[in-house]
């Protein structure tokens, strides 16, 4: 449409940025290049700069999104917008999320606010020991060990700027955890499905962090039902998708009853 006569230069301006961030939110092909502002030790493949790319993106615009491998069958809007998806597994989830991480604890460098990575207890080491063989400028913390290793090192906080930790800790520490660091830059949850049920500690646990950006990483985001999703996004964006109630009577459960062919045709179309 053409712009309407003495339309103010300033609204222009703003019509064209909305403009930009639509399309790229809708079509993942034009989300913008990134150019990673740190020395990052390894050599991105392209999906992986489209992955970096596609997460600067929401950093950027205050979104908050689930990375995964495999082929996602969730809703189509959120397919486009939300997921990294391919049909290749393995695809550097880790390396894709510190570079993100590397890069905006740069830009916010005057900041003395960590980031926080939950994962499973197996995988802790994993992160501490990629994270100090990618990237320089972060300083990771392993937030394991017994009660009293653990209280220690609540004291040495401000010395890291990126806290490891496992899903059975924070919950067991939510207290302290958020005494201490009130606010976070990211809040990474690896294996996030671990949080499909949104009535469990874990899951409350989870959701009582505080931080401004929020990322899952999650081969399989939905294991049983699309109520698991529900919960996802009550971490990363709660109230986007609604009450769990509302959200499973619109969609979860037409989904369900047309995937097992019981509900007609309506529910078909309802489940679409």
């Amino acid at each position: 449409m053409p712009d309407p006569p003495n339309f103010p230069q300033e609204l222009i301006d703003e019509r064209e940025t909305e403009r930009a961030f639509l399309s790229q939110l809708l079509d993942g092909s034009k989300v913008e290049p990134y150019k990673i502002p740190v020395t990052i030790n390894a050599e991105l493949r392209k999906y992986q700069q489209d992955g970096v790319n596609w997460l600067y993106f929401l950093a950027k615009y205050q979104l908050h999104g689930v990375l995964c491998d495999g082929e996602c069958y969730a809703f189509g809007f959120v397919k486009k917008i939300f997921l990294n998806s391919s049909l290749d597994m393995g695809l550097g989830k880790t390396l894709q999320s510190i570079c993100i991480l590397s890069s905006i604890h740069h830009e916010r460098s005057t900041s003395n606010i960590p980031s926080l990575i939950v994962c499973p207890p197996t995988l802790t080491n994993h992160w501490y020991h990629e994270i100090k063989k990618y990237a320089n400028n972060l300083r990771p913390l392993m937030y394991t060990g017994n009660v009293k290793e653990r209280r220690a090192k609540l004291k040495k906080f401000t010395k890291f700027n990126v806290v490891i930790t496992s899903y059975d800790v924070l919950r067991n520490d939510i207290g302290d955890l958020t005494g201490v660091a009130k606010q976070f830059i990211y809040c990474i949850l690896d294996e996030g499905h671990i949080i499909k049920n949104g009535k469990t500690k874990v899951s409350q646990a989870v959701k009582r962090i505080k931080a401004d950006h929020r990322l899952i990483l999650s081969g399989t985001p939905i294991q049983n039902n699309l109520l698991e999703l529900w919960s996802l996004f009550d971490f990363l964006m709660p109230g986007f998708l609604g009450s769990e109630q509302s959200f499973n009577e619109r969609f979860a459960k037409p989904v369900l009853a047309s995937k097992e062919g019981k509900g007609g045709m309506k529910a078909a179309e309802a489940g679409a």
